[in-house]
């Protein structure tokens, strides 16, 4: 008999490209097209049902024609089909937090242990009746676990026999209840453990070897480099392609005079779609603003000035409260949460605005800039830090008073140290005392709590929110106390440094607030400390602009150097893809030991995969060029 492979599927997908670009000769039946001796001449029979979201089904006559094909003793492997040999499912639902789990001692796999995590992304599932369904041990098992890359009690979750994901129900039917077959498209991950599994399915149904490399990953990473060469070309590099992704991915809205989406969310579909996150925030605005500004610094761009005039625009004449009340000079936190206010975010949407006013000796806007801190100066403690948000329907004048006359008691990088950076830069332009006093007593209040601070994600996001604002701090003020707070935690920081540059998500004690459950919240990346995972939405993302204003104010090569040993890690983690959603960004998770994005989704919102225009890519994309700009804006510091 032959070794053609009836492969049954509605679409073309990434694992029937394999079986054709490795010479398997392959006939493919569309549902509806299976007539009596049409699968008589077959090997095996494989049926990829993950190229739509409906699982498939087959009509009573295909069925019946497949079932006795299975009875001969031919192999099947029948992946996200409705009903194949007694085994039938639940309808489809999302695997948005849930993991893979490998669980078979007795089918080696190549990379594989028991134990490893593998992901299918936001995919689709169908969980087996367990009563019509093998009880043996599957090869892969859905769990709920917020957990990095490992567990270690896979005997107890095979028990749950309808959360199986990937096994034997007869020697030869091998049965796949999720959307494999556009694993590639799709982001599965680890990349190389996915590609290992499914040489192994497909190698198990032709009975030949299978090399799936001949399709190539959806996207790469640009690599390190240590060519001393050619660092400065390829931080021009990033930085166009970064700008790039702002323009080919619709981000800002109307030339920014609507302002701009949030990003990407997590979720990456089965297709390889992604979801768009439409948000408008203050905060992103105003980020997005000043990747914009250096652009046209760098590059004399007036279009690139043009959007960052228009986004500063947006946030003051339409984010900001102009009514002649308690709440005159408040920034809005988005289009949807219209009456809330978070001063880290808000510092965020003016920080860049008053750097463009450093860098330019420019007035514009400097009032509205003053009217959004004096709000937030007369609803914080007493110990200068903020409760973390304020909102206007639990405002009013006794309220404002009992925020104003009562220690705030927050004593976090997270939520209060960039607030305290807008008022130091706020007070360099305008000299305005209250605004210096706040900020010293505020960052006075967390560096007396340091290293115990009030911790949202982790440890390590404290120390890298830190840096920026301990630089302006002693930029202020000059005093040896606060030069002293400044190396103290850039030192401490050191500890959690990877050897490519990259500092790990780290938490002693784990007193980090973000620790929930999947689904249940926002969430740290870190499930245990020595994680090798790498946080761009809280963590490292912070770096590149903190170390370069750290060296601007210090004069110190100490800081430069840490610069660029994170930056040169975080140009090798930039993305390649022939996709424009995710070419040139940089997405929240990325696993230092896999080299690839990775992590733990529990996070309710903000998952590996989430990328965030302000936060995350305009952020890193300012601090590249401050580094490239370096000899001209070091000037505006002396």
């Amino acid at each position: 008999m032959s070794k053609r492979i009836a492969v049954i599927t509605e679409n073309n997908s990434d694992m029937l490209k394999i079986l054709n670009n490795n010479k398997i000769e392959v006939v493919v039946f569309r549902p509806g097209e299976i007539y009596i001796n049409s699968l008589e001449d077959f090997h095996s029979i494989c049926i990829l049902g993950g190229t739509s979201e409906e699982p498939l089904m087959l009509g009573a006559r295909e069925r019946k024609l497949v079932e006795d094909q299975l009875k001969a003793g031919k192999k099947v492997f029948a992946e996200y089909c409705g009903s194949i040999s007694s085994v039938y499912y639940e309808n489809p639902l999302s695997t948005r937090y849930e993991r893979l789990v490998f669980c078979s001692k007795d089918n080696k796999i190549n990379n594989i242990e028991v134990g490893d995590i593998l992901d299918d992304q936001c995919g689709m599932r169908i969980k087996p009746h367990e009563q019509f369904s093998s009880h043996n041990v599957p090869l892969l098992q859905y769990v709920n676990v917020h957990a990095h890359k490992k567990i270690d009690y896979v005997d107890e979750v095979v028990k749950d026999i309808s959360n199986r994901a990937l096994w034997f129900e007869k020697e030869n039917l091998m049965i796949c209840s999720f959307r494999l077959s556009n694993f590639i498209t799709a982001r599965f991950a680890p990349k190389n453990k996915m590609r290992s599994l499914v040489e192994y399915i497909l190698q198990w149904v032709t009975d030949k070897k299978i090399d799936t490399k001949v399709a190539k990953d959806y996207y790469e990473i640009k690599g390190m480099s240590n060519k001393a060469d050619t660092f400065n070309d390829e931080l021009k590099e990033a930085a166009k392609d970064a700008m790039t992704w702002f323009e080919k991915c619709g981000i800002t809205i109307n030339e920014g005079k609507d302002g701009v989406y949030e990003g990407f969310g997590t979720e990456v579909y089965g297709d390889g779609s992604q979801r768009f996150a439409k948000l408008i925030r203050a905060d992103c605005a105003g980020e997005v603003s000043l990747a914009f500004f250096m652009n046209y610094i760098m590059n004399g761009n007036k279009e690139s000035l043009e959007i960052s005039d228009n986004l500063s625009s947006f946030i003051f004449d339409c984010m900001q409260v102009k009514d002649n009340n308690a709440y005159n000079g408040m920034i809005r936190w988005t289009q949807q949460a219209w009456e809330t206010c978070y001063q880290d975010d808000v510092a965020r949407a003016i920080i860049g605005h008053m750097l463009k006013c450093l860098y330019t000796n420019s007035q514009n806007y400097l009032e509205e800039c003053k009217s959004a801190l004096d709000f937030m100066v007369k609803t914080t403690g007493t110990d200068g830090t903020r409760v973390f948000r304020t909102d206007i329907l639990e405002l009013n004048e006794d309220k404002i008073n009992e925020l104003k006359d009562n220690p705030g008691n927050l004593a976090s990088a997270h939520y209060n140290a960039y607030y305290h950076a807008s008022l130091l830069i706020a007070y360099k332009l305008t000299g305005v005392d209250i605004y210096k006093d706040v900020a010293i007593k505020g960052l006075t209040t967390i560096m007396g709590a340091y290293p115990e601070t009030v911790r949202e994600q982790s440890q390590t996001e404290e120390y890298c929110r830190l840096i920026l604002p301990l630089s302006w701090l002693y930029w202020v003020t000059g005093e040896e106390i606060h030069k002293e707070w400044l190396y103290k935690v850039a030192k401490d920081l050191q500890q959690f440094k990877h050897s490519t540059g990259a500092y790990l998500e780290w938490d002693e004690g784990y007193k980090a607030t973000m620790r929930n459950t999947k689904g249940d919240g926002e969430c740290s990346l870190l499930s245990e400390n020595g994680d090798t995972v790498v946080d761009f939405l809280y963590s490292n993302n912070w770096l590149p602009m903190g170390f370069m204003q750290a060296y601007f104010v210090t004069g110190d090569e100490y800081f430069k150097n840490l610069w660029e040993e994170n930056i040169k890690f975080i140009l090798g983690t930039q993305i390649k893809s022939g996709d424009a959603k995710i070419n040139g960004a940089w997405a929240r998770g990325f696993d230092v030991e896999y080299m690839e994005y990775f992590g733990s989704p529990a996070d309710v919102g903000w998952g590996p995969w989430a990328i965030e225009s302000g936060w995350t890519v305009a952020e890193i994309t300012s601090g590249i060029f401050m580094g490239i700009l370096e000899d001209k804006l070091k000037e505006f510091y002396k």
